[in-house]
């Protein structure tokens, strides 16, 4: 065994694979959030996460509103950019 699991036995490492970016904006995060890597990652797995987020008056509206049948059908990715007036070539 090497010292770090003697020292922490209870502890193992993980790898996550991530572009240079994505590593970058992590750490940013952690950092905004005063916290290290680790305490950041696990802020998110931890029991004081929110384990069930509610969905918010729109999103329910939204869900309401598929469940009557209106809404915009699309038929493809391309059509629904096209729906929502944007470019995704632009």
């Amino acid at each position: 065994m090497g010292a770090h699991s003697q020292a922490h036995p209870e502890k193992v490492k993980i790898t996550i694979e991530c572009t240079l970016d994505e590593r970058a904006y992590i750490k940013m995060l952690a950092a905004r959030a005063h916290l290290g890597l680790s305490e950041f990652l696990l802020s998110y797995v931890r029991s004081d996460f929110p384990k069930e987020r509610k969905p918010n008056k729109e999103t329910l509206e939204s869900i309401q509103e598929l469940r009557e049948g209106r809404g915009i059908k699309c038929e493809s990715i391309d059509d629904f950019w096209e729906k929502m007036g944007m470019n995704p070539r632009a």
